[in-house]
């Protein structure tokens, strides 16, 4: 079985020092939560791999 992440390049995607210092944890979560689900839409996977990608966020709570 493949790993579900081989489709995830391996460069860093996050300008880490461009994000909000002040921001609450919600919002952290929130900026997190976009990304992920922005990655996932980016990878242009078959219908049954997108959909264990997103259960294993789910599953991290992550979604």
């Amino acid at each position: 079985m493949t790993n579900i992440l081989d489709h995830v390049s391996p460069t860093p995607v996050l300008e880490v020092d461009v994000w909000p210092r002040s921001a609450t944890r919600k919002e952290w979560f929130a900026i997190t939560r976009r990304i992920i689900q922005d990655t996932i839409a980016d990878m242009n996977l078959d219908p049954a791999a997108e959909a264990e990608v997103i259960e294993a966020f789910k599953g991290a709570g992550l979604l």
